[in-house]
């Protein structure tokens, strides 16, 4: 399954400033937290999706951006294969069951399937929130796929932020990234990882930073999904950084 990292997820309530008059006033938004649960079967298999999202309530413009950004996540999720189309979030639900039946009809295998996607939000501040996104997939193949997103926004301007405009210095923040990467695959300090030869670099020799950023807290995570940087059986790589470490590298909220 593909996913494009477009759209916008939240879990908890939270605040969202405006600036009037020079001044930073919180906007309380309400939510209340849906899980969706559906499944298809053709005899004893089954496909099954299992969602964890808000929804949220009221009249506010955030509210409104909130929530449509939020079913389009969960499209992305759902949609299998070169089908990357826009849709309601219902109609996604419903093409990927039939896409299963479909399959079950075609196939004589006792395949099942299954997509399910937990979020929440890992960090909010006064005008930056930091979501994370965890799914689980499997649509055939010889294992399961697991996948993390982290996504940021500027909720006074209801816009999402891009990694290049999170990051103030990435020169620093690969070096003391590279330096938390060997340590983490005990990789000596003498030894330079395209030397090493275990993982998957940029031009084949340089170390680069990962899709997944994101706030969790007082921390700072880069996340590399399997397959970004190293073989399926490497499975993912987590780096945490305190503020002090990047502070200066990436914006701090």
């Amino acid at each position: 399954m593909k996913i494009i990292e477009t759209g916008i997820l939240i879990f908890i309530s939270l605040l969202v400033y405006s600036c009037k008059s020079g001044t930073t006033e919180a906007v309380s938004l309400e939510f209340e937290q849906r899980t969706f649960d559906k499944e298809a079967c053709v005899g004893e298999d089954c496909a099954k999706i299992s969602l964890s999202y808000p929804f949220f309530t009221g009249s506010s413009e955030s509210a409104d951006f909130l929530n449509v950004h939020v079913d389009q996540q969960m499209v992305m999720f759902l949609n299998i294969g070169e089908n990357q189309e826009i849709v309601p979030l219902d109609s996604a639900v419903k093409a990927f069951l039939d896409s299963y039946v479909a399959f079950k009809k075609d196939f004589d295998s006792p395949q099942e399937w299954e997509i399910s996607v937990d979020s929440k939000v890992t960090l909010h501040g006064k005008a930056l929130v930091s979501l994370v996104f965890n799914s689980f997939s499997f649509t055939g193949g010889a294992h399961p796929n697991t996948y993390r997103m982290y996504l940021n926004f500027d909720l006074t301007k209801n816009a999402p932020i891009k990694n290049e405009d999170l990051i103030l210095d990435k020169k620093g923040l690969l070096t003391l990234a590279e330096a938390k990467f060997k340590d983490y695959h005990d990789v000596p300090d003498s030894v330079s990882l395209e030397k090493d030869g275990s993982f998957f670099l940029a031009n084949d020799k340089d170390f680069f930073l990962p899709a997944a950023m994101g706030f969790e807290g007082e921390e700072f995570v880069l996340f590399f999904n399997p397959y970004e940087i190293g073989p399926y059986v490497m499975g993912s790589t987590e780096l945490r950084f305190t503020r002090e470490e990047i502070r200066s590298l990436v914006i701090i909220p």
